[in-house]
């Protein structure tokens, strides 16, 4: 115990005799943190909000739901093993709303008698919908605008007229929707039938909603949900507590929170750097006194300890200073999230927030102790007389640094939620340092031994850059990464809003779904009459996937735990719609394999089909394997032959799984199909006839479905480019910590200087153009590194067009280089002051 305190003590007498290097640390550490403190606040109090809704957005304590119709033994198996007090069904489908001539697609959802069971929805005027007659619904505030309907105005559904009863204000079911196709109208289920809109084939969402007698918990009802999981043999049937639909409704925004973590964590990683620059240059200074302490018998053990608690009083402190500043900055991102994206969220502060923050603030400096202090405790007392400040290493050293990586690695996963992403945004930096320093060590060697012709200011810049070449390659990375990371945002947002942005004549203009056969042909007719084209038309089949290889499928094994394993599991664990054809269309290519053939009845066993590639992956399918599959109760099976690449910006129908011909024609079937402009009018007129001529079809104008997504996406850049602006004001501070930190390190240097007549005005000059020299350069190779990331996500991962786009990295660039040629002029003239 004594120890201990001695321990402590000298940790204080170190800290009070090094005030400079205390502040700067813990000024570099909670400024890194403050990205990460912030997205944590962010994320619990969003997940707290959705947890506060949860029975609101789901409306009842367990639900059942499919795309196909709900099977009478799933209904009954439901029901037996729910004790519940209330039941109703509700139904949703898209349809278009006719106000006299205009008209609109719309989301009409019945709601059964009872529901919500919690929560409510209610109109301006007060009035609520359970008390809404047959004839009534209520619309939301969007159809105001868009077709000028009012209280009291009359409406038709299909083939019948209703009155707007109301305008929806408050809808505990939508409160943290990121846009939606169409707005919502809602009416009595059970007159939903009268409107004619539901054929064979319909794309009609169905649910079963039931109120569990008692008050259970959360946790209790998903225990309840996993139970009935387990019970229900259908893999189409969801079934779903207020907790995993509170999931299902803010993955959007999970994934937002997960990239905007991993940038956070890029300001912790620069952070990082400067932490590791500072307490090497501290633990350099203290070399003699390291020494010391070893020669009048100072375990090595208790010297780490020492030093090492040092680290954990400065992360401590370093932390709390981070948290506060985040949870001060918090509501800036509060607010672009409310204002971008129509998202309100209230921030709530917690403990275990607190303490999770904390812990990582605090563990990112004791990861730094093994690498920076071992290698110290092999100095001895001739340490005491020698001025070479220089250590001997060995391949033990770098081991050293494996701690910092698995704490960086383990750090990525967290945030990112996602093992693959995770350990593939810590592979760029590994390779990203593992090839830095030894290369930049070399290139600096080579760069040294030049003899240049520059006048004096220059010389010395040229040579400090070139013979100080840990600072140098220290602040190059920090403004290396900075720049990538800044440039490469926009750009991304760039290329997808190029694709999103193709030439009308390359595009649908209308989008159709739900086509009847019975109404094919006098849709083409209608087509041609009006001089628009048919650019595509397809059957579409509902039918689920229940084996893979002859093994079934059981959605209730496991627990979701990263984002790879849900994705895998709903693309496994739902109805899929299913088509046929004999060609590729526009868009499409088979990239391993041959297209289907026709199945003949008579000499096949096995129908063939082709798979999107990364739906593929998703099923963990191949080239070969057999999938069967359940269309109407019929078992049809198939044998993968194709795996395709889908461009699916192109706004063409298409599927994830496309048979050959002669399988599914005699199933229940509906078409969807996309219409170019041609030569025609496109108008709300025509817009209107086409509603008016086929009512059950549902049409979706693609341009203003596209500026909603372009709405959104800028949206959500601007957050990133948000937080990538907080990362890139941490590698100022850092920068300006290491400069700061270099002039203190050549005091005696530049005083010499000024002492044989150089005055301190050439002095300054000579340190803006080392600082200009490492900007520069560390810009236009932070560019093609942000560059090449970009290509990668663009060609890879969603197979599209590279673009430069050369007039933002060339203002982020330019800013980059004046700032940083500021903190230089500013450091410069504080050390002066002192």
């Amino acid at each position: 115990m004594e120890f201990l305190v001695l321990k402590i003590k000298m940790v204080m007498r170190e800290l009070r005799s090094s005030p400079v290097f205390f502040l700067i640390f813990i000024l570099n550490l909670s400024i890194g943190m403050v990205g990460l403190s912030t997205i944590e606040v962010f994320k619990s109090s969003f997940d707290n909000a959705l947890s506060a809704k949860s029975k609101t957005l789901l409306g009842s304590d367990i639900s059942i739901s499919s795309r196909i119709a709900i099977t009478k033994d799933s209904l009954d198996t439901a029901k037996e093993n729910l004790d519940y007090t209330e039941m109703t069904k509700n139904r949703s489908l898209y349809s278009m709303l006719f106000n006299g001539d205009k008209s609109r697609l719309v989301n009409v959802r019945g709601l059964g008698a009872g529901f919500p069971f919690y929560g409510d929805i209610i109109a301006k005027s007060g009035k609520h919908f359970k008390d809404i007659k047959d004839n009534e619904v209520f619309i939301y505030p969007e159809l105001v605008g868009q077709l000028g309907l009012e209280v009291g105005d009359n409406v038709k559904i299909g083939e019948k007229s209703f009155v707007v009863a109301g305008i929806v204000e408050e809808d505990g079911a939508a409160g943290f929707s990121m846009g939606q196709l169409a707005p919502r109208l809602y009416l009595k289920n059970e007159v939903l039938n009268s409107t004619q809109l539901i054929k064979p084939g319909s794309t009609i969402w169905r649910s079963v909603h039931f109120k569990i007698a008692g008050e259970l918990s959360d946790k209790n009802l998903r225990e309840v949900e996993k139970n009935l999981e387990s019970k229900i043999v259908d893999s189409s049937i969801r079934v779903r507590s207020p907790q995993s639909n509170s999931q299902r409704v803010g993955r959007s925004m999970d994934y937002l929170g997960d990239f905007l973590g991993l940038v956070s964590l890029c300001g912790l990683f620069l952070a990082g750097l400067g932490l590791i620059y500072l307490f090497r240059g501290f633990l350099l200074k203290r070399r003699k006194d390291l020494a010391i302490l070893s020669f009048i018998g100072m375990r090595k053990k208790d010297i780490f300890k020492i030093y090492t608690l040092k680290l954990f009083f400065l992360g401590l402190i370093g932390s709390l200073l981070g948290i506060t500043i985040g949870s001060a900055f918090s509501p800036v991102i509060q607010t672009m999230v409310s204002k971008n994206l129509g998202i309100d969220i209230k921030l709530q502060f917690e403990l275990t927030t607190f303490f999770v923050t904390m812990a990582v603030g605090v563990a990112s400096t004791i990861v730094l102790a093994p690498a920076l202090i071992i290698p110290y405790l092999r100095l001895d007392q001739k340490a005491l007389f020698d001025h070479d400040t220089t250590l001997s290493r060995n391949i033990y050293d770098y081991l050293l640094y494996i701690p910092i990586i698995l704490f960086y690695w383990v750090m990525a996963i967290y945030l990112s939620e996602s093992i693959k992403v995770g350990s593939a945004f810590i592979a760029v930096f590994l390779v990203i340092v593992g090839i830095f320093f030894p290369l930049g060590s070399f290139i600096l060697d080579r760069l040294g031994k030049l003899r240049l012709n520059l006048n004096l200011s220059s010389s010395m810049a040229y040579k400090y850059v070139t013979r100080h070449k840990i600072s140098t390659l220290f602040i190059f990375l920090c403004l290396f990464i900075s720049t990538s990371l800044m440039t490469l945002i926009p750009s991304v947002k760039n290329i997808l809003s190029a694709e999103l942005s193709l030439p009308a004549e390359e595009r649908p203009v209308y989008f159709l779904f739900d086509i009847q056969p019975e109404q094919v042909d006098d849709l083409k007719s209608f087509i041609k009459e009006n001089k628009l084209e048919l650019l595509n038309i397809s059957p579409i089949v509902r039918g689920r996937l229940v084996k893979i290889n002859g093994e079934g499928y059981k959605p209730s094994e496991g627990e979701d735990l990263t984002r790879e394993e849900q994705r895998e599991r709903r693309s496994r664990n739902r109805s899929t719609n299913l088509s046929y054809r004999d060609h590729l269309v526009r868009g499409e290519e088979i990239i391993e394999g041959r297209l289907p053939k026709k199945f003949d009845f008579e000499t096949d066993e096995v129908a063939e089909v082709g798979l999107e590639y990364r739906y593929a992956n998703r099923l963990g399918v191949d080239l070969g394997d057999e999938l069967e599959f359940n269309v109407l109760g019929m078992p049809i099976l198939a044998k993968v032959v194709a795996l395709r690449s889908i461009r699916w910006t192109s706004f063409l129908p298409n599927f994830f799984i496309s048979f050959g011909p002669g399988v599914l024609e005699d199933a229940p079937k509906t078409f969807i199909a996309a219409v170019g402009k041609g030569e025609g009018v496109v108008n709300d007129e025509l817009q209107s006839n086409f509603a008016a001529k086929f009512q059950n079809v549902s049409l979706i104008d693609i341009q203003s479905s596209l500026k909603r997504i372009a709405t959104i996406m800028e949206s959500i850049t601007k957050i990133l480019v948000t937080m990538s602006f907080i990362v890139f004001l941490v590698g100022l501070l850092v920068i300006y910590s290491l400069i700061s930190h270099q002039l203190e390190s050549r005091r005696e240097d530049i005083s010499l200087l000024n002492i044989i007549g150089i005055r301190f005005s050439e002095i300054r000059k000579s340190v803006m153009k080392e600082m200009a020299l490492m900007a520069i350069s560390s810009v236009l190779v932070g560019i093609v590194l942000g560059q090449l990331v970009t290509f990668a996500i663009a060609e890879l991962q969603f197979d599209l067009r590279y673009i430069f786009s050369g007039v933002e990295i060339i203002g982020f660039g330019m800013l980059i280089i004046v700032l940083s040629i500021i903190i230089s002029f500013a450091s410069f003239n504080r050390f002066i002051r002192k």
